[in-house]
C-alpha cells in the first residue's frame, strides 16, 4: 500500500527550510513537465537538496505530492473562509460576485500545479484532504445559504445549495484552468457568478 504520509515533520529551521524546497521543488516540476516524469531525483535535484535528505522527510514521490496537495488546498479554503467572511453583510450580487471571483483567483494561482494534481495525478482527487475541502466547500455553502435565505428561491434549499457547490466546485476549475487571457476568464467567472446567482435567486442581478 502507498504511504501518503511524511516519515517525519521537520523541527529545526534548515529542517524546515529543506522540507518546503522539497516541495516547493515538486511544484515547479509538476507545474512544467507534469506528473509522469516526476521523481524523487528530480524533485532533489530541483529543491537543491541530497536524495538522502529527501527521504529523510518522505518515503516516496507519491507523499511528496499528497503533502502539497494538503498545503495548497488549505490555503483554498483558507481564501473562501476569507471571502465568505468580506462578503458578509453585502447585498447578494456584489456578494456572490465577490466569492466567485476569489474562488476563481484562488486556483488561477496555482493552477499549473492545480491543473496536473486534479487532472493528472490519479490518487489525488481520492486523498482525505480533497475530499475534506471539498466537504468544507459544501458547508460552507450552507452557511451562505442560512445567512442569504430571504433572498433565496430553492425548492429544496439545502439540497439544492449543495447541487449548486458541487457544480460550482468543477465549473470553477474549467474556468481557472482554461488557456485564456486574463480578461477572457473575468468575463468567464462574472458569467459564472451570474449564473449562479440565477439558480439561487431565480433571476438575473439586473431584474432585481
Amino acid at each position: 500500500m502507498t504511504d501518503f504520509k511524511p516519515k517525519k515533520w521537520p523541527k529545526q529551521a534548515r529542517s524546515r527550510a529543506s522540507f518546503a524546497a522539497i516541495l516547493e521543488g515538486a511544484a515547479r516540476l509538476l507545474a512544467r513537465r507534469g506528473y509522469e516524469t516526476l521523481t524523487t531525483n528530480r524533485i532533489a535535484e530541483e529543491a537543491g537538496v541530497g536524495i538522502a535528505t529527501l527521504y529523510e522527510f518522505f518515503p516516496n514521490k507519491e507523499a511528496i505530492v499528497a503533502e502539497l496537495t494538503s498545503r495548497l488546498m488549505a490555503k483554498v479554503e483558507a481564501n473562501m473562509e476569507e471571502a465568505f467572511a468580506e462578503a458578509v453583510g453585502q447585498e447578494p450580487w456584489p456578494a456572490v460576485a465577490h466569492m466567485i471571483s476569489r474562488a476563481v483567483g484562488s486556483m488561477v494561482e496555482d493552477r499549473d500545479v492545480f491543473r496536473v494534481l486534479l487532472r493528472q495525478v490519479p490518487f489525488v482527487p481520492q486523498l482525505p484532504v480533497v475530499m475534506e475541502t471539498r466537504a468544507a466547500l459544501a458547508a460552507l455553502s450552507q452557511r451562505v445559504r442560512i445567512r442569504a435565505a430571504g433572498a433565496l428561491d430553492l425548492p429544496m434549499p439545502e439540497e439544492d445549495a449543495w447541487l449548486i457547490s458541487e457544480m460550482l466546485y468543477n465549473a470553477i476549475l474549467e474556468v481557472a484552468f482554461r488557456d485564456v487571457g486574463e480578461k477572457k476568464r473575468a468575463e468567464l467567472t462574472t458569467e459564472l457568478a451570474r449564473l449562479t446567482y440565477r439558480m439561487a435567486v431565480g433571476c438575473d442581478p439586473e431584474s432585481n
